[in-house]
């Protein structure tokens, strides 16, 4: 049960009743996204990308990737089998009644009921722990269940600025009161004007500098031919930063096209051409058939879905495809929307004949295996919760939430689900995520909300410096403790 636990009585909370199913509020709108579905009047998820925020209310917009279709689609017949069901075994009546034997007052058959019971009790109490890529039926758990966390949460004053780290800042950093600034785990970028500085998020020192004619409309950290690299676009232009670097490798990008950092490479789409980003150049790689729609790249592999509901993998390298067919949640479900796919997952939604992103179902949130299309966990909700929402992946790529759920990027698993405790949380920040209760800022690690209204930039991805905007003329970086 996800309880709530206030430390100090200062700021009181809603009670949460027992096991009582709670009503979802609406998830926190999405950041703004500037990049669209490939497939126009489809209703997928706009974005799904890491892109850090500005932290001023005049920030420069963040891209946006597109992550495939999402009309309502027919039933397909490409799936796969369902787990085996546990069948349980037949218990054999013994030829003669054993004898009681007392114990302190106590029979043994008392004894038995009393273990039966707190078995009873636990399973019915202690949170629920769903599906895993080696299990053999996928679990799924109620939204309104309140048992979508293993534990209960916590709230904490937070002794320094951000939980985990030092109070005093291992570099300081002054900036233009009126500059916009937003960070990866790879670089503070700093854009005053048509002035653009990068700053090592590990020591506060400039490690790029350059002008520029229109603002910043992505960033993100990404690889490029194998190597990290801080990536991102204004204009027409692209610009990649590679790690221990202090110049870029520059590209043109066509007016219209559209990138999507879905999956651990960059896709570039310009019309029915697909491209990504390597040392030599923006270079052009194989697109799918027609009917597929190309969700993300993950390394030389290309993860392309069509409405009908079957993934093929196109080795960008080898040109060759094969079909990635997916386990099934149910008998009686089918794909209505694919939200995203990228860095291993397939995260789609599963629901009734009829089943539309905003009809009200009740639906099943799946997210499977890239790899071998096995299920990795599966959520039952409902499309108010999760209907229309994006998949936001968080730096660090560790942890990523849609709607009010929390999960892990690596494995795929559900670690929490914020409705319960009113949790409206943003992209994660390694493994801290940003949320808000009741319009007040908070920063949830682990299974503590902790009390902070700092501006938490990034995170590192060694998770060794926080970056935060200590004030309108000031950045800082934070030490681990």
């Amino acid at each position: 049960m996800s309880t709530l636990q206030d430390a100090s009585p200062s700021i009181p909370l809603r009670p949460h009743p027992g096991r009582t199913p709670l009503r979802v509020p609406p998830p926190a709108d999405p950041p703004a996204q500037g990049l669209s579905d490939p497939s126009d009047g489809a209703t997928p998820s706009a974005s799904d990308a890491p892109e850090p925020r500005p932290s001023t209310a005049e920030g420069y917009p963040i891209g946006t990737p597109y992550s495939g279709p999402a009309a309502p689609v027919g039933r397909t017949d490409r799936k796969r089998a369902p787990g085996r069901r546990w069948a349980p075994g037949t218990a054999h009546r013994p030829s003669s009644a054993p004898r009681r034997s007392r114990l302190g007052g106590l029979t043994v058959p008392s004894l038995v009921l009393a273990v039966l019971l707190v078995i009873a009790l636990a399973a019915y109490f202690l949170p629920t722990i769903i599906g895993s890529p080696d299990s053999a039926g996928p679990q799924s758990i109620p939204a309104d269940s309140q048992m979508a966390s293993e534990e209960s949460l916590t709230l904490e004053n937070s002794p320094t600025p951000v939980p985990g780290f030092a109070a005093q800042p291992a570099w300081e950093a002054a900036v233009p009161a009126t500059a916009s600034v937003t960070a990866t785990g790879r670089g503070v970028l700093v854009v005053d004007g048509n002035r653009l500085s990068v700053l090592d998020p590990t020591t506060g020192q400039p490690r790029y500098e350059t002008d520029i004619e229109t603002s910043i409309g992505f960033a993100v950290d990404t690889e490029i031919d194998g190597e990290r690299a801080l990536l991102w676009r204004t204009g027409d232009s692209a610009h990649a930063l590679f790690d221990g670097e202090s110049t870029t490798i520059d590209y043109r990008i066509p007016a219209n096209a559209r990138m999507s950092s879905a999956g651990t490479n960059v896709l570039v789409k310009d019309g029915n051409s697909l491209s990504t980003f390597t040392r030599e150049g923006l270079t052009e790689i194989p697109t799918p058939d027609p009917g597929y729609t190309p969700m993300a790249l993950d390394g030389t592999t290309l993860i392309s879905a069509e409405f009908g509901g079957a993934v093929t993998l196109t080795d960008i390298d080898e040109v060759s495809t094969s079909e990635l067919l997916l386990e099934t949640p149910a008998d009686d479900l089918e794909i209505f929307r694919w939200v995203t796919a990228g860095h291993g997952k397939i995260v789609s939604l599963w629901g009734e004949a009829g089943a539309t992103t905003t009809s009200g179902h009740r639906v099943q949130l799946v997210v499977h295996s890239a790899e071998d299309g096995r299920i990795a966990s599966t959520v039952s909700t409902t499309t108010d919760a999760v209907g229309e929402e994006t998949w936001v992946r968080g730096q660090g790529y560790r942890l990523a939430v849609i709607g009010p759920y929390l999960f892990t990027i690596d494995d795929g698993l559900l670690v929490r689900n914020g409705a319960p405790d009113h949790l409206r949380m943003t992209e994660p920040r390694g493994e801290i995520v940003p949320t808000t209760i009741d319009n007040t800022r908070y920063l949830l690690r682990t299974n503590t909300v902790w009390r902070s209204g700092a501006d938490l930039l990034a995170v590192t991805d060694t998770g060794g410096h926080a970056v935060i905007r200590q004030s309108a003329d000031r950045v800082v970086g934070l030490p681990a403790e």
